[in-house]
C-alpha cells in the first residue's frame, strides 16, 4: 500500500494534526490539460485547456469523495510538448521544491515521436525516479494513452496536422510507442516504482473494436474529456490497491 493512503487515513481521523496533502503530476500536454487544437496562424497552433476535465483533477475529486474532510492540492507540472528528458531537467524546480506526498510521472507520447531509442526515454525516467526517491517522494509511473491509429479527414486539410498525423500514427502502428511503454515498465520493475498501466487499457479497447482517433479530442494524441476518466480510475485503483 502506498504511504499516501496512510496519510489520507490519518488526515481524515485527525485533520488538525496532519499537514495538507499534495499530489504532483509531471508530464506532457495530456497532463498539462490540453484538448482540442486551435489554429492561430501558419503552422501555429494552441490548445483548448480544460483543467477541470484533466485526469488528475478527476482523481482528486474521487479521493475527496472518499475522504471529504481531506482537501487535496494538485501541483500541475505538465507542459505541452515535453518529453521525459525535459521532465528530468525540471523535476527539482517543478516538483521536489513543493514537497508533495506523491508524484505521478506521465511521459511517452512525444518521446516516441522524437526519439527512436527507448533508452533515451528510460534514462530520463530513471533520473526523475532517482530524484524523487532521494527526496522521499512516492512516485507512480502512469503509462500514456494510445495515439491515433489512422488520420481522420479533418487532419488532411492542414499540412502541419497531416504531418503530425503521420508521426503519431506511425509511432502507434509500428510498435514504437509499445516499445517505449514496455521499456518504462521494465525500468519500474528494477527501480521498485509503482506502475499504473493506462496504456494496456487503451490497447484492450482497441483490440475490442474501439475507434481510437474518435476518442482523441485533437484526433492525434489528446484524450477526450470522457477518456480522462480512464486514467483517473486506473490511478485511483492503483493508489488504493
Amino acid at each position: 500500500m502506498l504511504k499516501i493512503v496512510e496519510k489520507l487515513k490519518a488526515k481524515s481521523i485527525s485533520p488538525q494534526n496532519e499537514s495538507p496533502i499534495k499530489i504532483a503530476v509531471l508530464g506532457d500536454s495530456v497532463t498539462h490539460g490540453c484538448f482540442e487544437l486551435i489554429k492561430k496562424g501558419e503552422n501555429n497552433f494552441d490548445c483548448i485547456y480544460d483543467y477541470e476535465a484533466v485526469y488528475h483533477r478527476v482523481l482528486s475529486k474521487k479521493i475527496q469523495t472518499v475522504y471529504p474532510n481531506c482537501p487535496i492540492s494538485v501541483i500541475n507540472a505538465g507542459i505541452s510538448g515535453n518529453c521525459a528528458t525535459d521532465g528530468a531537467n525540471r523535476v527539482e524546480r517543478d516538483v521536489i521544491t513543493s514537497h508533495p506526498d506523491l508524484c505521478i510521472v506521465a511521459f511517452g507520447l512525444n518521446d516516441s515521436i522524437q526519439f527512436e531509442d527507448p533508452n533515451i526515454y528510460t534514462n530520463a525516467l530513471s533520473k526523475i525516479f532517482d530524484a524523487l526517491i532521494r527526496s522521499e517522494i512516492e512516485c507512480i509511473y502512469l503509462t500514456p494513452n494510445m495515439m491515433c491509429t489512422y488520420k481522420m479527414p479533418e487532419l488532411l486539410n492542414d499540412p502541419f496536422l497531416n504531418m503530425m498525423g503521420d508521426k503519431c500514427s506511425a509511432s502507434q502502428n509500428n510498435g514504437t510507442l509499445d516499445a517505449f511503454v514496455e521499456a518504462g515498465k521494465a525500468l519500474c520493475d528494477e527501480a521498485g516504482v509503482t506502475v499504473c498501466d493506462c496504456y494496456s487499457i487503451w490497447k484492450k479497447l482497441a483490440e475490442n473494436g474501439a475507434d481510437i482517433p474518435v476518442l482523441l479530442s485533437n484526433r492525434l494524441n489528446h484524450p477526450t474529456r470522457e477518456m480522462h476518466f480512464i486514467a483517473a480510475d486506473a490511478l485511483f485503483k492503483t493508489i488504493f490497491n
